[in-house]
């Protein structure tokens, strides 16, 4: 009889033994059943996904603990990218349309700039055939200009480049009657005066002009040159009208007309016309 009440009691302990063991399996299979929804709704939440879906479209390809590895890493980037910026798209689509109307305008301007050079070369080759034309015709009209006011001798105009004739410069060579061909700075002043007004009636020939003013261009020349300037001048005004300022009096003899400024009274000027043989006529 002892022996039976022994084995029940072992019995009785054994049974409440189990019974608290099935309890709580019980409750750790409640709190399963709880984690187990809350991760489902989870995952329906923020994915948009049922388990059956998410089995059958990401199938798990790696180990469980090898995957909450490489999840833990990606969360612990993102939480070191800091907050998220919520109104980033639509800062991108205004950069975006900010971009791509600079891009435009960029585009504009290339072409633009394009047109622009092939006009300016254009225009370089046009100015560049005229002006050659137009020096080697005062170049042609230099030489029997020069030969004229000096009596004889010879002179050149020679471009410093001939390469780059818009940016280049011009040599002036002369030689005066008895002397050696140089360069135009190594003449004396009355010389250098006679060349250049000799360049100046070259230009005229090949652009004639109405009306021409010179002041007083023959102040360094001697008599024999002033002579030569006057009557060349009087055959060359037969094209264009010169109005002459100047002291020399042999200019003064070729003139059609003279105007001058008289003080015939004492801080009283007037002014005095001479026309060919007319007597003086004071206006």
């Amino acid at each position: 009889l002892d022996q039976h009440i022994v084995l029940l009691q072992e019995s009785r302990r054994l049974l409440k033994g189990l019974t608290e063991a099935i309890r709580d399996h019980d409750v750790t299979i409640a709190r399963l059943d709880v984690e187990l929804d809350t991760l489902l709704q989870k995952l329906n939440e923020q994915y948009g996904l049922s388990f059956e879906e998410a089995m059958h479209s990401y199938p798990l390809q790696h180990p469980i603990e090898e995957s909450r590895r490489k999840i833990k890493l990606i969360k612990k980037a993102i939480d070191e990218l800091g907050d998220v910026n919520i109104g980033a798209i639509e800062e991108f689509e205004t950069t975006f349309e900010r971009v791509t109307f600079l891009r435009d305008q960029k585009d504009d301007l290339e072409k633009a700039r394009l047109t622009l050079r092939d006009v300016m070369n254009e225009m370089d080759i046009e100015m560049t055939r005229r002006f050659s034309e137009t020096f080697n015709a005062i170049k042609a009209e230099f030489q029997p200009a020069f030969a004229q006011l000096f009596g004889g001798g010879k002179a050149e105009l020679k471009l410093t480049d001939t390469k780059d004739i818009l940016h280049a410069g011009v040599d002036i060579s002369a030689m005066p009657p008895g002397k050696k061909l140089q360069h135009l700075s190594l003449l004396s002043g009355g010389e250098r005066a006679l060349t250049a007004i000799a360049l100046l009636f070259a230009i005229l020939r090949v652009r004639p002009v109405p009306f021409c003013i010179l002041d007083e261009v023959e102040a360094a020349l001697d008599e024999a040159n002033v002579h030569r300037f006057s009557r060349y001048l009087k055959e060359f005004s037969e094209n264009t009208q010169f109005i002459v300022i100047t002291h020399r009096k042999q200019t003064m003899e070729e003139a059609d007309a003279l105007y001058g400024v008289a003080m015939q009274e004492s801080g009283v000027s007037s002014l005095v016309s001479v026309r060919l043989e007319q007597e003086a006529v004071p206006i």
